[in-house]
């Protein structure tokens, strides 16, 4: 690809607009119209590039969904990590300040629940394997908010099933929570699923 400058913006700068451009495009589409019935040429026509540099970009639209969807589940741990800070409090206040954080990004965008709850199911054993591993992910952020030495003692294999568990039930209930328009509120919806987590971490920390 050539190096020239056309109208101040290097091909480097090309190359991340029109990225940056597919990238928004991808989440408008995939997050209203929906990933199946989304094109190539759609997603270019949103993003006001050519198909061609769409290919520059991304091998197929399976690509870029697993794009967005990283930005997307960045955007929340993101959001709970800053909520988290240095991890001062009690474990239902770190788990209310975590989790309303999460949800307000989910608030704040409905296009962002779609993709990351919605869009990526049933596609391919490859975008299905990223959800999995995100997700579980995402349960082990949850569980951080356990007071140490009492999660040190968790045994490997508990411990990925007790992340499994935790980001099922939240994740079924921001599911429920979006699907019925982002009602209750959403202090109510963080005040339960911190009391949630709460509970499950005075139960974690019972003798075997």
């Amino acid at each position: 690809m050539s190096g020239r400058t056309y109208g101040g913006e290097s091909a480097t700068d090309r190359l991340t607009r029109r990225r940056r451009q597919l990238l928004d495009a991808g989440l408008e589409l995939f997050g209203t119209a929906g990933y199946r019935a989304t094109t190539v040429r759609q997603l270019c026509r949103e993003a006001k590039v050519s198909d061609r540099y769409f290919y520059e970009q991304f091998d197929s639209t399976e690509d870029l969904l697993l794009a967005v969807y990283d930005e997307c589940t960045g955007r929340l741990e993101e959001a709970a990590l800053a909520a988290l800070g240095e991890g001062d409090g009690e474990v239902r206040e770190l788990a209310h300040r975590g989790l309303d954080a999460f949800l307000a990004v989910v608030e704040s965008d409905p296009r962002l629940a779609r993709v990351v709850w919605f869009e990526v199911l049933g596609i391919s054993s490859r975008v299905e394997s990223t959800y999995l591993a995100r997700m579980q992910s995402f349960g082990h952020l949850m569980l951080g908010v356990l007071p140490q030495p009492r999660a040190a003692g968790i045994p490997d294999a508990a411990r990925e099933l007790l992340a499994s568990a935790t980001v099922g039930a939240v994740s079924h209930t921001v599911v429920t929570w979006t699907s019925a328009g982002f009602t209750p509120a959403r202090a109510v919806v963080s005040d339960a699923l911190a009391r949630f987590l709460a509970g499950a971490a005075s139960a974690i920390s019972q003798p075997a």
